[in-house]
């Protein structure tokens, strides 16, 4: 079996900042009027979080308590809709690199959405460039339980993270390991195992880290 490469979608694999916040402003302006917006920058702040923490800072603080919930599932129902025919987009060179990187890593997903999310990113990359992903509806918990769950469904013994937030760090080493920080990303990170700069420079920094792993 090859060891495995795991990522993180949002600011990792694309950039869908301004298509979700297109998707949220649809939904927001209908519950709240004209005047509602969140602007790209907001959703890459959010992005990595999970879904409960988007869904507070989605509402505005005067909203009626009566209508959150009904804003808050429309808002994630009509986000995965909306990308289906507006997909975010891949990072300068990624396809070629990935394809590369599947020569010796078997490639996965884990990232904080909701159910058919990664599916959208899935439908504009090569068919079967990643043998298989899970989210945060998988196990409604913290995102080193769904690092835990990929790992436990698919036998995966060696891999390494790669991700764009310290919440991604973290989660990766209460999972057990190492850290790829993508500095082209969106956020930062504190004491990542390596860090990168486009992903053509990811197969020489883990196959490094996969050998000093037991």
């Amino acid at each position: 079996m090859k060891p495995a490469l795991i990522f993180d979608l949002d600011g990792t694999l694309w950039d869908a900042s301004v298509q979700v916040a297109e998707s949220w402003n649809i939904v927001g302006r209908k519950y709240f009027g004209p005047d509602y917006f969140v602007s790209d920058e907001v959703v890459r702040s959010l992005m990595g979080k999970t879904m409960q923490e988007i869904a507070i800072a989605l509402t505005p603080e005067n909203a009626n308590p009566e209508i959150i919930d009904d804003f808050v599932d429309e808002c994630f129902y009509f986000e995965r809709v909306y990308l289906q025919d507006h997909p975010g987009v891949p990072f300068p060179g990624e396809i070629d690199a990935l394809l590369d990187l599947k020569k010796d890593f078997d490639l996965y997903i884990v990232s904080n959405c909701q159910s058919g999310y990664i599916e959208n990113f899935l439908n504009i990359v090569p068919e079967g460039l990643f043998l298989g992903h899970r989210c945060w509806s998988d196990t409604q918990k913290e995102k080193h339980h769904t690092i835990r769950l990929l790992m436990n469904d698919f036998a995966v013994e060696k891999a390494v993270y790669i991700g764009d937030t310290e919440k991604d760090e973290t989660a990766t080493h209460l999972a057990g390991l190492p850290f790829v920080f993508a500095a082209y990303g969106f956020g930062t990170a504190k004491s990542p195992e390596a860090t990168i700069h486009s992903l053509s420079e990811l197969k020489d920094v883990t196959l490094d880290l996969i050998k000093g792993l037991a």
